[in-house]
């Protein structure tokens, strides 16, 4: 039986800003910017923001990427927008990332894309929020497949481990296998509650485990018709 995908928040931090100057740097990114654009932009008319947008550590609620799959998630984030507050029914987007690197710093790897936003009137206060420190962590919007547990190696849906709980020597969280698409990163306030779950599925990771071990364990039904006229 297939299930749904799970649709996760991660959360990460802002960075840094990019500061326009006529450099050679400067042109690259503008190329780089106008490849989502549909007319040239001068460096002048956007805010260039870099963040931390996830990582391979394991986290408050106890999961993770592997190194493979923040591979992918660089590979699909360059084209994605970027929202306020994971807004994707009452807003449009505010940016959007053009490009993005692996960073690596001790045993921790992060995706780093870098994000171009308008200088537009609509946009002055996010833009401001954001260079003035309110708007200080982001939070990507993802799908994965797999829920792999860390102390047996089986889907989560499948076994008997909970998360956060130490199993001998061993603590258990869970690594995002099989991610799908970045749907979205988003810029939100400081104090922001992190990962979580977000658009269709809005619940606790505990409440979303013990659903998702219930579908996973649900009997087949068939039915034919021949069966019924019988």
């Amino acid at each position: 039986m297939e299930l749904e995908p799970f649709v996760f928040s991660h959360a990460g931090a802002l960075v840094g800003a990019r500061a326009a100057s006529a450099d050679n740097n400067d042109d690259e990114m503008m190329a780089a910017v106008n490849r989502f654009a549909l007319r040239p932009l001068c460096a002048d008319e956007v805010a260039v923001f870099t963040l931390d947008l996830c990582n391979n550590q394991v986290d408050k609620h106890f999961s993770r990427f592997p190194d493979e799959e923040l591979e992918r998630i660089n590979r699909l984030t360059p084209g994605r927008p970027l929202m306020e507050r994971h807004d994707l029914r009452g807003s449009l987007p505010r940016g959007t990332f053009f490009r993005s690197r692996l960073h690596s710093e001790h045993d921790c790897v992060s995706v780093r894309p870098e994000v171009y936003v308008l200088r537009a009137s609509d946009n002055r206060d996010f833009i401001l929020n954001i260079e003035g420190g309110v708007y200080r962590e982001t939070s990507i919007g993802f799908s994965f497949r797999t829920p792999e547990c860390a102390v047996c190696g089986k889907d989560l849906r499948t076994c008997a481990h909970i998360p956060g709980r130490s199993y001998g020597d061993a603590l258990c969280h869970f690594i995002m296998r099989d991610v799908l698409e970045v749907i979205e990163g988003s810029v939100v306030p400081a104090g922001s509650q992190g990962t979580r779950f977000v658009a269709q599925q809005r619940a606790t990771p505990e409440t979303a485990l013990v659903r998702a071990r219930e579908a996973w364990h649900q009997p087949v039904e068939l039915f034919s018709k021949h069966w019924a006229e019988e």
